[in-house]
């Protein structure tokens, strides 16, 4: 038996042994909330699935507002990739990692305007990979929520590893496991609690790497100028030696996938959609304040590190090398060359929050992820369970036991899993990049077929079809374009396998559950358009909701202040 409450509050349990014998209001007691000081409820929607014989199970529980959306997506994207894999990217030249890193900006520019549209349209559980069952195959759906998932376990599992470089400044003795146990630990317990918990954490831990990336494009600028560190850097470093393309056009084609991998989760505004208070309002927003975000923490540290950092300065971190001893941030670099060592702790110590933040978000995403695949079948059905409170704690569990396993392979080989974990999360982030352009342009043929119009889109993604097209294409070019590099001196296998693993894996999961289920392409008279629409909401109520009146107060003025300037 399914009941579900569309109203604000939560819901209390007081024994379900008469529920399935039809007296369906015993044991069920709705309590009022008040709000969360946006004028927002805490809770929106609550699914209850009481099975046979008393089993509880609860769907994932709308409890994230407007800035923990925001917040996750760009926590999730800035960690250990920002902080220290673009040491990898600058041993490129500083016109490689620039380049690579403004180009897949554009790449994500016009991925997440097609998210956005079609998670402010249909906010489910699942986003893009339910999206790729509902509007393309199952069977692409399966391949793409695997994918997916590995992605982030592989994410979470290079976090774990690379948590240990800022600490290893301070406690070179100590051995690199125990950092990674303690940060599982503490990543699994900030994702056991309440998914609005969860949000506040995010949002806070978030706010720390914006401080400090902030201070780091001031002081780095600074340096540059010859402001500090009594030396005028100007240009210098892109005269330097074979600088700015040190290993030519295959070196900027290499450099791709740790910018890739680096800039991954911003899809993450799609995953929590299906938490988040007024999907309508809150996922445009956050879609465009994401975008411009990442092309200015990204973008220009990039751009000034290779101003004041050489390519093959000791101390940047190269995989390829097989030897990350002694390395430290680019980051810790430049605070160190402006002569500020106090500030080059602090900037180590964000840099541990920032491991904690991003593998918070993409242990997030993995267990949700999962979870949607069990309650589709996809995955094992025990999967799907969810707490009382809505937190998918099976999936989590899975997830983390995932995580460590892949973890361990840092044993094996010194740098070397390093190297395929950034390769297989970076080529897994942008074939679901390129998938949700295709499962965009399905969306709008079926949408015009169907006879929709598109001012019943709330959000509408801008230069439709180019941008999702030219996404493709542009992604497609980066992926097998890896080729290149990988044979440019020699057949490096290590390039190559990173690179390139990924693909007959995706393969084998669509064709294998294709054969199996002997699914169909869905067809654009047929796809389901409504199912989910607005979050349950007619259009008028959609319209009530978009008018609310914004949070008043301090607080309330404090976040739109910081919403102002961080864009």
């Amino acid at each position: 038996m399914v009941v579900n409450l569309s109203r604000y509050g939560s819901l209390r349990h007081s024994g379900y042994d008469d529920i399935d014998s039809g007296k369906t209001g015993q044991g069920l007691e709705v309590e009022e909330l008040g709000t969360t000081g946006y004028n927002t409820p805490i809770v929106e929607e609550v699914s209850l699935e009481i099975e046979r014989g008393g089993e509880l199970k609860t769907e994932l529980v709308r409890g994230l507002s407007q800035r923990c959306v925001s917040f996750i997506a760009l926590g999730g994207v800035i960690g250990s990739g920002l902080f220290i894999g673009t040491g990898t990217a600058l041993s490129a030249g500083p016109g490689s990692a620039l380049i690579a890193y403004s180009i897949v900006s554009v790449i994500i520019y016009f991925t997440m305007t097609s998210l956005g549209e079609l998670a402010t349209y249909l906010p489910i559980p699942g986003s893009f990979n339910a999206y790729g069952t509902r509007f393309v195959d199952p069977a692409f759906g399966f391949a793409l929520s695997w994918n997916y998932w590995l992605n982030w376990v592989s994410t979470v599992a290079y976090e774990a590893g690379a948590v240990a470089i800022p600490i290893s400044y301070w406690l070179p003795q100590v051995n690199f496991a125990v950092w990674g146990i303690s940060l599982m630990a503490i990543v699994v317990t900030i994702n056991c609690i309440t998914v609005r918990g969860y949000g506040e954490a995010e949002f806070w831990f978030a706010l720390i790497k914006i401080i400090a990336i902030c201070m780091f494009i001031i002081v780095g600028i600074a340096v540059a100028a010859g402001g500090l560190g009594g030396h005028h850097y100007g240009f210098e470093m892109w005269r330097y030696k074979k600088a700015p393309f040190v290993s030519g056009f295959g070196g900027v084609l290499n450099t791709f996938i740790q910018a890739g991998f680096s800039m991954q989760g911003s899809e993450l505004v799609g995953v929590v959609a299906a938490e988040s208070q007024r999907p309508a309002k809150l996922i445009p927003r956050a879609t465009r304040q994401i975008v411009f975000r990442l092309a200015i923490f990204f973008v220009l540290s990039v751009f000034i590190m290779g101003l004041i950092i050489p390519y093959d300065d000791p101390q940047l971190i190269n995989m390829d090398s097989g030897n990350d001893s002694g390395v430290i941030s680019p980051f810790t670099i430049v605070f160190l060359k402006a002569g500020i060592k106090p500030a080059a702790h602090i900037m180590n110590a964000v840099m541990v929050t920032s491991s904690i933040s991003a593998c918070s978000s993409g242990l997030y995403a993995a267990c949700r992820t999962v979870h949607v695949m069990a309650m589709q079948g996809h995955a094992p059905k025990i999967l799907g369970r969810t707490t009382r409170r809505g937190v998918p704690l099976y999936a989590l569990f899975f997830c983390a036991a995932v995580t460590l396993s892949l973890w361990a392979f840092n044993f094996v080989g010194q740098g070397i899993v390093f190297v395929f974990l950034t390769g297989v999360s970076g080529v897994a982030g942008y074939l679901a990049w390129a998938s949700i352009c295709v499962v965009h342009i399905r969306f709008r043929m079926a949408w015009k077929r169907q006879g929709h119009k598109l001012d019943e889109l709330r959000y509408r993604a801008p230069l439709y079809p180019f941008g999702p097209v030219f996404c493709f294409v542009l992604i497609c070019v980066v992926i097998f374009g890896q080729a290149y590099p990988s044979f440019q001196n020699g057949f490096d296998k290590i390039t190559f396998f990173s690179s390139f693993l990924e693909l007959p894996l995706f393969a084998l999961f669509w064709v294998g559950w294709k054969r199996w289920k002997k699914t169909k392409v869905v067809t654009l008279d047929t796809m389901d358009l409504d199912s989910g629409a607005r979050g349950g909401l007619s259009f008028e109520e959609e319209d009530d909701v978009l008018a609310e009146p914004s949070g008043r107060g301090f607080k309330a003025l404090a976040l739109k202040v910081a919403a102002g300037i961080l864009g």
